[in-house]
Parts: structure tokens; C-alpha cells; sequence
């Protein structure tokens, strides 16, 4: 009986990680199940071997300690237990330290945490104690939220309570899985949507039709059958019920002086019935085991929420008590230690969003402040450079990749709030960056809009550099200047250590790249007509869709975790921004190495370059998608992207040259399987291949872009000063750009002095000392 080796399917990542630096203390441990254990325990060693902590008997293997370590280096064993306490196996020890001047937070009893919420109604984000003071700021520093409540509302005035849903009547099963997506994007209008929104207007103004709205949705929602069709343990979906644990707490608690005795009591119940069903998911599913389930993640955050509106319930201490256990330890099971989210930026928005409402209820309502973990810190940071405040496309995975200006009210509204809770002028400044400055009204979601007054300053991120990487999911973010989004040139690579599971794709060393917004690069795809369709999961989810490599027409392993990719390397200086990602794992055995190096060169400057070798002579096909046609010169082996008066000229070279193609043709009818009833046209993408025109089993492929604006594009020289060399150089009127690619392993060791060097690239200023990189 042993511990496994390596992660198992589905599993969360052990933490601490070893040899982490950990910025809380204690830090929240977990590991991972050994068959046929019945308990765990947790073991803390000092750097000296003194032991300084040691867990009770744990049924889950879980645990966070009950007092704070100093700042030093540690150790942690996880031992596996029969029924008698008699230890099975252990694991470790892992090595980790605490960081000086970290936060304390070690675990609070949950009947203290709930012992310490308000009596009274309302006691969720908006506290009886704290309406006063919120009421004489919607019209100054809460303005803008509460006018965007304000349309929110009236909108909804005249809704009546939806009938329950009967899509799972449809003998059918794919119209009845159409069904079920027409049935919970209409509850959406109503629970998630319209009933909260006339709920916090009641709450805010007074105003009893508002109110009344709320009212009728809510009592007409509870008499439902909590195991019925709007259950989230649904045997055809789960978001009919995931809207009303999402709003049925907040509306509860917000409308509470409506209610009479007999409704208060039926909705009670309701939120009893569905928080104790969110537990046996959660229990059912092993959440604190297995959190890769993206649906899942949504439901500790909702159990904290019913947790705190009914404090007084008995089943209240158990539900705060796993949601607790959860949040402090694997979740969120997508976020990366230094701020990043894995299952792309759409959906990075979407959970972020999720969770702020039920974390800020806790802090208000307990005190307890989970915005001091490190993840929290430091996400904001993940926006503000893998989104352009104007950009059209937010890339990588589940993401709808269409033009999507005039959608950025959620981003404005979640990045406002991370401003003003951490004090940050200069995420206050990309706030204000966000949409088109010339609208008049720019939009922001009433919630989390509404939560925090907009007191601060904004300041432009002049001590922020252009470039940032995330390790811990596999995203860089290089830009030609942040401080000026409508000009800004961004390339974003991925290669991310969780694979293409959950909303995530087989897209490792892919890249997007944007100029002032524009896409110039793009992921290809839809998820139509819902997720999980034949076209989602048999072209979208996979490497031909995206601007990665394919071998022999073949692309990486989908839908397992271990087909993954992750960053090796990352540099930023003043001209030159670098990253290298490593996607050898997710291609299994097509390819023994592929590494991708990318180097910007500011302000216009893009070089990819890629270093693959497979176990045999093979075709290699280099991807590039986009919105609009693609200008091909196969002669030169050069082709141009343009979009809204941006263009990028893409220069190709590889040993032997490629042959071109492109189509906006999809490889497969997006409509199969779809039913008559919701078959439509998809807008078109543009989709490029380069096929090498010889086999090999080595091969590098460098591709040098120059994207300009309205301005002309730099002229480049290309040319082969050694055999086995290409040089690419480009003039700006401040200086000039060159890079050396050896496109064979032992090329021009006079032109590149490090002999295990790929390329080398160069920044020569009209003025002062060039900027050199060297990548290997």
C-alpha cells in the first residue's frame, strides 16, 4: 500500500509544493487518497527536525493547521491510516518555507465564524448595519453601478415567475439536450438575472415593486422540487439549479422584510434542501480529492453564502465547515501560486466574478478575510496583462472567439473591485481603459460593481514592466507598451502544465496575438451549439483550430491532463520581452521535443521560433488563424494578416521551405448533429497551414513578424549570412532589430558565439548600449 506517484486523474495538485515559498501561514496541505486507507494525518517538521504540528486523525486528506508557523523552512509528511490509526504508508518529506511578513490565517472553528454573523437581515454583502452609509453613495462614488442596477431592474419589472421546466419530458436526446441549454439560458433571465437584480434595488431604494418582483420569482422557485428538473444532480444538466443556489441566498436575505412567516419558511426549506444537496455533490464527487470539475467549483463559494443568510440553522456549521476546508486548501483547483487562471481568460473572468460575491460576504459578515491568500493578490494582475482593455478576442479555451468589444461591463466590474480592495491605482487606471473612451456611458455589472465605493485615484502603471509570466498555468503576456492599449502590440503564449481537460484545449505553445485590440492571431472555432457538441469537441478543443503544430496532420492529446506543456523560461528588459514554452508531453509520442521560443522586440517586432524533433522523418504543419483573408506570397514565403487598418507580414523559413494553403472552410459541418430547430451559419474564420515540403525528423521553423498600424510596416532584411542561419533585421526610426535563428544545430558558431544557442536576438538604439538576448 503506497501513496501514488504522480498526480491521478482528476486529482489536485499536492501543496505545498516542494520547495515552495508559501506567502500564508499556515498554508493549506493536501494530497492525495490511498486506497484502502480509512483516515489521514498531517506531520510539520522545523528545518531542524523538531516536530512543530500535528494534525488529529483527518477523513479527508486535507488539512488546514490550527496555528500560525513563523517565517522558516519546514517539512510536511502525509501519513495514510488504517481503521486503528495504525500508519499504512507516508509521504514526503516535502519541503517548503513561510515568506516574512506574510498574513496568519490559521483555521477558525466554523461555529466561531458563524457565531460572528449579524442577527438581523440583511446580512450578505449589503449589512443592515452598513445601509445608511451605502444609500448616500449611489449617487456619487456607487454611481455608476447603481445607475447599471437601475436598467437591470426596470428591465425586469415585468416578469412573471417562469413555469418549471419540462425539457426532460423530450424523448429525443438530442433535442432534449437542446432542451435543457433553451431552458437554462431562459432561467438565466429570471434567477440569475432579473430576481437579484429587483432584490438589491428593493434593498437599496425602498421601492416595493422592486421588491415584489423578487418576491413572486423566489416563493413561485421554492416550490419546486429541489430533486426535480431544477436539481444540480439533473441526470441532463446541472444550470437550472446552479442559478437558483447562485441567487436564491442573496434574494432571501435581501427581500427578507417582505416575506411573510409562511413564505420565509418555504424558502427556508428550499435553501436547506439545496445547500444539503451542494454538499452531497461536493462529498459525492470527492471535492476535496478530485476539484477538477469546473461546475463543481462553483458550488463552496454558494454554500458559504447559504451558510451565512441561514446562521442560525443546524446544518449551517457543517456547510461552512467543508466550504472552509475547500476554499483554504485545493481551490481554486485552476489558479496558478503567482495569480493565473488555467482554463483560459473567459473563464478565469467567469470564476473570479463567482466567488467575489460569497468571499466578500464572508469577510463582511465574519471577518474572515480570504482576500489576503496570495492567488487573490495577485490575480488582477493576470487581467491586466493577458486582456487589452480594447481587445476583441479573450483567447484560450471555452471562449465564444468573436469580436466581443462592448462585453467588458463584468471586467470592469471585477477589476474595479480588486482596485479598490487592494488600493491600487494602477489597476484603477486600466479600469478606466477599458471600452471606448467616446462612449458616453460605458457599462459596469451592478455586482460586484456596487460592492466597494470608487474612491481611488487612478495612476498610469508607469513601475510595471511590459512583460509577465505565469508559471504556475502556463501564460506569458509580452507587449510592445501597456501604457498605451490603442497601440499596444501583445502576443499571448500558452503551455500550460494542466493539459486540455475541462474548458482548457489541446492549444499548448499556441499564441494569439492582438495589435490596439485587434486580432491579428486568433484561436479558431464555437463552442455551437452548446458545449460539448460535435463541432466543440471533434475541432474547436483541438490543435488544428489554434496557432500551434501539427506532425503529419496530427495535433496533441486532448482531453487528458497529462498531455500538458509548461514554461521554461521568461525574461523582460526594456526593448526585449522573451518566453519559451515546452509542449513535448502533450504530444505524447508524435514528438520527442517542441519547444517554442517567443521573443518580442518593442515597439513591432515578433519572433516565434520552434524546435522540434520527432522519433522519425515527418511532414510538420506550422497554424495560423484569423478573421480576415490571408495575403499569401509562397514565393518569398512571407503572408500577411490585416485587421481594421493593422497589419502583420509574417516571414517564414525552415529548412527545405513550406508549401502554402488557406481556407475558411471548416474541416467538418458545424451543424452535425444539431438539430433542425437550432442549425445556423457560423461567421467564418481564416485558416493558414504551412507544410514543410521536405521530411525530417529535427527541423526548426522560425517565423519573424513586423506588425504595424497605420503607419508603414519597418522594412525587413532577410537574409542566410552562414549555412544553417537566417538573420532578419528590422529598421525603426529610434533603432533597429535583428535576430539570428541557427536553423540547424551546429550553424554559424562565429555568428552565434553560445554554441547551444537557438536564436539571438538583438535591440541596437540610435543611442546607447543594445540589448542582447540568447536563447537556448
Amino acid at each position: 500500500m503506497a501513496f501514488p506517484e504522480t498526480r491521478p486523474k482528476g486529482a489536485s495538485f499536492a501543496r505545498p509544493e516542494e520547495g515552495e515559498v508559501v506567502e500564508v501561514s499556515p498554508p493549506g496541505f493536501c494530497w492525495w487518497r490511498v486506497e484502502g486507507a480509512k483516515a489521514y494525518r498531517l506531520k510539520v517538521r522545523d528545518a531542524t527536525g523538531n516536530p512543530v504540528y500535528q494534525s488529529p486523525t483527518l477523513e479527508d486528506p486535507v488539512h488546514v493547521p490550527t496555528k500560525a508557523f513563523p517565517p522558516g523552512s519546514y517539512t510536511w509528511i502525509a501519513e495514510a491510516l488504517d481503521g486503528d490509526g495504525v500508519t499504512l504508508a507516508s509521504w514526503g518529506p516535502r519541503h517548503f518555507s513561510i515568506a516574512e511578513g506574510c498574513p496568519e490565517q490559521p483555521w477558525v472553528d466554523p461555529e466561531g465564524l458563524l457565531a460572528s454573523v449579524p442577527k438581523e437581515h440583511p446580512r450578505l454583502l449589503f449589512l443592515k448595519r452598513d445601509l445608511s452609509a451605502i444609500r448616500e453613495t449611489l449617487g456619487a462614488t456607487r454611481r455608476e453601478a447603481f445607475e447599471s442596477l437601475k436598467r437591470s431592474a426596470d428591465g425586469a419589472l415585468k416578469l412573471k415567475p417562469p413555469p418549471e421546466p419540462t425539457y426532460d419530458q423530450i424523448e429525443d436526446r438530442v433535442k432534449r439536450r437542446m432542451g435543457y441549454v433553451d431552458s437554462f439560458r431562459a432561467m438565466r433571465r429570471y434567477h440569475t438575472r432579473g430576481m437579484p437584480s429587483c432584490a438589491l434595488m428593493y434593498l437599496l431604494t425602498g421601492e416595493r415593486e422592486y421588491g415584489e418582483v423578487a418576491r413572486a420569482i423566489l416563493v413561485d422557485a421554492a416550490r419546486w422540487e429541489p430533486e426535480g428538473i431544477s436539481s444540480i444532480m439533473a441526470p441532463y444538466g446541472d444550470e437550472i439549479g446552479l442559478g437558483l443556489v447562485n441567487a436564491g441566498a442573496h434574494t432571501y436575505d435581501w427581500i427578507y422584510d417582505l416575506l411573510s412567516d409562511d413564505e420565509r419558511e418555504l424558502v427556508r426549506k428550499m435553501l436547506i434542501a439545496r445547500a444539503d444537496q451542494m454538499l452531497r455533490r461536493l462529498q459525492r464527487r470527492d471535492y476535496l480529492y478530485r476539484p477538477e470539475s469546473s461546475h463543481d467549483g462553483r458550488l463552496p463559494g454558494y454554500l458559504i453564502e447559504h451558510a451565512i443568510a441561514l446562521a442560525e440553522q443546524p446544518g449551517a456549521k457543517v456547510w461552512m465547515d467543508y466550504a472552509m476546508r475547500t476554499v483554504l486548501t485545493v481551490f481554486p483547483h485552476w489558479a496558478g501560486r503567482d495569480g493565473g487562471w488555467a482554463e483560459g481568460i473567459s473563464y478565469a473572468q467567469g470564476y473570479n466574478t463567482i466567488y467575489l460575491q460569497p468571499f466578500e460576504a464572508l469577510r463582511l459578515a465574519t471577518g474572515f478575510d480570504i482576500w489576503q491568500r496570495p492567488f487573490y493578490r495577485k490575480v488582477r494582475y493576470f487581467f491586466f496583462y493577458t486582456v487589452s482593455p480594447v481587445g476583441e478576442i479573450k483567447p484560450f479555451g471555452d471562449s465564444e472567439i468573436h469580436p466581443m468589444r462592448g462585453s467588458e461591463s463584468g471586467m470592469r466590474a471585477l477589476m474595479l473591485y480588486h482596485a479598490l480592495r487592494y488600493r491600487d491605482p494602477a489597476v484603477r487606471w486600466y479600469v478606466d481603459q477599458l471600452g471606448d473612451p467616446e462612449q458616453e456611458r460605458r457599462s459596469i455589472s451592478p455586482l460586484p460593481g456596487l460592492l466597494l465605493p470608487d474612491d481611488l485615484a487612478p495612476a498610469p502603471p508607469t513601475h510595471l514592466p511590459n512583460d509577465k509570466a505565469f508559471f504556475g498555468v502556463g501564460i506569458a503576456a509580452l507587449h510592445s507598451n501597456i501604457l498605451d492599449p490603442r497601440d499596444d502590440l501583445m502576443i499571448l503564449l500558452k503551455s500550460s502544465p494542466y493539459g486540455g481537460v475541462s474548458h482548457s484545449h489541446a492549444d499548448q505553445n499556441s499564441f494569439a496575438i492582438m495589435k490596439g485590440g485587434d486580432a491579428l492571431a486568433i484561436p479558431a472555432g464555437y463552442r455551437h451549439p452548446s458545449h460539448g457538441s460535435a463541432f466543440h469537441v471533434k475541432y474547436t478543443q483541438h490543435t488544428i483550430a489554434h496557432n500551434a503544430i501539427l506532425v503529419n496532420d496530427e495535433g496533441q492529446i486532448n482531453r487528458d491532463a497529462t498531455a500538458n506543456g509548461h514554461l521554461t523560461t521568461f525574461e523582460t528588459m526594456p526593448h526585449i520581452g522573451y518566453a519559451c514554452g515546452d509542449a513535448t508531453a502533450a504530444y505524447r509520442n508524435t514528438l520527442t521535443r517542441c519547444r517554442r521560443h517567443v521573443v518580442m522586440i518593442r515597439p513591432s517586432v515578433i519572433c516565434v521560433v520552434d524546435d522540434l524533433e520527432a522519433p522519425r522523418a515527418a511532414e510538420y504543419q506550422w497554424l495560423l488563424h484569423a478573421f480576415e483573408q490571408f495575403g499569401l506570397n509562397e514565393a518569398e514565403q512571407q503572408l500577411v494578416s490585416t485587421r481594421a487598418g493593422n497589419s502583420m507580414t509574417v516571414h517564414l523559413a525552415t529548412p527545405g521551405g513550406f508549401a502554402f494553403e488557406q481556407t475558411d472552410e471548416w474541416p467538418m459541418d458545424p451543424n452535425e448533429g444539431v438539430p433542425e430547430s437550432h442549425r445556423k451559419e457560423l461567421k467564418k474564420h481564416w485558416h493558414f497551414t504551412a507544410t514543410t515540403r521536405e521530411k525530417a525528423a529535427a527541423r526548426r521553423i522560425a517565423a519573424f513578424m513586423t506588425v504595424e498600424g497605420d503607419s508603414d510596416v519597418p522594412p525587413v532584411a532577410q537574409s542566410s549570412p552562414a549555412d544553417g542561419i537566417v538573420q532578419f533585421r528590422a529598421t525603426f526610426p529610434d533603432g533597429a532589430a535583428t535576430v539570428l535563428v541557427r536553423l540547424t544545430p551546429d550553424a554559424g558558431p562565429e555568428l552565434i558565439a553560445d554554441r547551444e544557442a537557438i536564436l539571438e536576438a538583438r535591440f541596437e538604439p540610435e543611442r546607447g548600449e543594445p540589448e542582447v538576448l540568447t536563447a537556448r
